[in-house]
């Protein structure tokens, strides 16, 4: 499933972990259920394992879109819980 409506971005570049999860965490509280937020990253631990995992346990849709030497761009619906 593609995530293209984005409804909230947070740019968390040049940040590590935990702080990039925190972030993110702290970003989606704030939204509601089925609303997507856009996490832009330079972290590859954060990209690739760290806010994946977190989604995945919340049981988040997510994509994770490459967007150039070590960036990335996370798109995660915001579940209900």
């Amino acid at each position: 499933m593609a995530l293209t409506n984005v409804d909230n971005q947070i740019d968390i570049t040049g940040k590590m972990c935990p702080y990039t999860l925190i972030d993110t965490r702290d970003a989606l509280k704030g939204m509601k259920a089925g609303e997507v937020l856009e996490v832009l990253v330079d972290f590859e631990p954060a990209a690739m394992v760290t806010i994946p995992n977190f989604c995945a346990k919340k049981g988040y849709p997510f994509q994770t879109i490459p967007d150039g030497d070590n960036r990335w761009r996370l798109r995660i619906e915001r579940g209900t819980e």
